[in-house]
Parts: C-alpha cells; sequence; structure tokens
C-alpha cells in the first residue's frame, strides 16, 4: 500500500516547510492560495492530481490543510475512531466506505463520541477554520434535528455546531458571536436535500 499526501497552505505559510510534508514532486503536491475564497483558483489541479493518485492502485490520499502555521488534522483519530481503536468506542461498528478501499464507522443509537475540547483544541478554535465531513444517513438514522458535530461548553450549552434536520432536509451551521449571542446559517438547496437520501456526501 502507497501513501500520496498533498498539503494547502492558507495565507502565510512557509512553503519549504509544506514542501517537507507533501510527497514529491512539490509542483503536484503543494499548494498555496491567500485565502479560502481563492481555492476556486487551485480547485481543479488539485482535484486533477488527487483523483489520478485515488484511481491507483493500493493507493491512499491524504489532504492536509495549513492555515497560518496551523496544521489540519484527521478528526476522527481525536474520538479513537480508528480501524485499531474503534471498538473501544462504546456504539460504534466498522464497515465498508465510500470506496471499497475506505472504511466508514457506524454510529448506532447508544453512541455518543465526544472528547474535552483541551483535548483537541487546546488553544481554541482559531478566528478562520474549515470543517470537512464525510458521512451518509442511514434510513432508522433519527428524523428530529440533530447536531453531527458540536462544541458545547462545561454546562454541556452547545457553543458552535453543525446540525442537520432529516424532517426538513435542511444543515445548519451556528456559532456564538462576540457579544455571546447564537447566530445561525442555514442552508437548504438541491445540493443539500440529497444529503438525505441515503448515499455518502462531503460538506
Amino acid at each position: 500500500t502507497g501513501f500520496s499526501v498533498f498539503v494547502v497552505g492558507v495565507a502565510d505559510v512557509d512553503y519549504n516547510e509544506l514542501a517537507k510534508i507533501a510527497s514529491k514532486p512539490s509542483e503536484r503536491h503543494v499548494f498555496i492560495v491567500d485565502d479560502f475564497d481563492a481555492f476556486e483558483k487551485i480547485q481543479d489541479n488539485l482535484v486533477t492530481f488527487v483523483c489520478e493518485t485515488a484511481t491507483s492502485i493500493n493507493y491512499r490520499v491524504f489532504v492536509f490543510i495549513f492555515l497560518s502555521g496551523f496544521k489540519g488534522f484527521k478528526m476522527l483519530e481525536s474520538y479513537n475512531l480508528t480501524e485499531k481503536h474503534f471498538a473501544s468506542v462504546q456504539g460504534v461498528s466498522l464497515e465498508s466506505g465510500s470506496f471499497p478501499s475506505y472504511v466508514a464507522y457506524r454510529l448506532h443509537k447508544n453512541a455518543f463520541v465526544s472528547q474535552p475540547i483541551r483535548e483537541i483544541h487546546p488553544e481554541g478554535l482559531p478566528q478562520a477554520y474549515t470543517i470537512i465531513l464525510l458521512f451518509r444517513l442511514l434510513p432508522e438514522s433519527p428524523n428530529e434535528p440533530f447536531a453531527i458535530w458540536q462544541i458545547t461548553d462545561r454546562d454541556y450549552k452547545p457553543q458552535v455546531g453543525v446540525v442537520l434536520d432529516p424532517a426538513s432536509k435542511v444543515l445548519s451551521f451556528f456559532n456564538k458571536d462576540t457579544r455571546g449571542e447564537v447566530q445561525t446559517v442555514t442552508f437548504d438547496n438541491d445540493e443539500i436535500k440529497k444529503i438525505f437520501y441515503g448515499s455518502f456526501h462531503k460538506v
């Protein structure tokens, strides 16, 4: 099995440091953009190179995003959702993923996957960040709104998160502004509605 690492740097990052992490040649594996709005400029090349690599036999692709020096990471590993450790997490089972060579973790009704925020973000969330979720909703998934990812305070009051509403087929992102008031943005277009049809989708 081979591995290929693509690295995307955002804003003020060190190209040489990124080149040390990425696979060779750097021209195909290292990308730098000024901000998240500029991702469109590299989208075609990045998608092409990743797909070419992913379709190679027994090859796995990892894409890391660096934001002004902050390293991206695979969130599942922070929750022990790996092939080696998933059995220690209650209510989680292993099954086939979006591709035959990938795995997925099914969260059953008794699953509650959580970690203290200091273990994952010891310095708190940065001012700008990106969350990428790859998942599918099964027929037995709850019909009432639920958070697929969220951060709570010590009293378990939600502070920021992504909420799915299967009944209304909408996705919402919420967080608290500088005054401590909750602000929410809701997405309900046709692409979002496809999330609720039972196949894998990336958000």
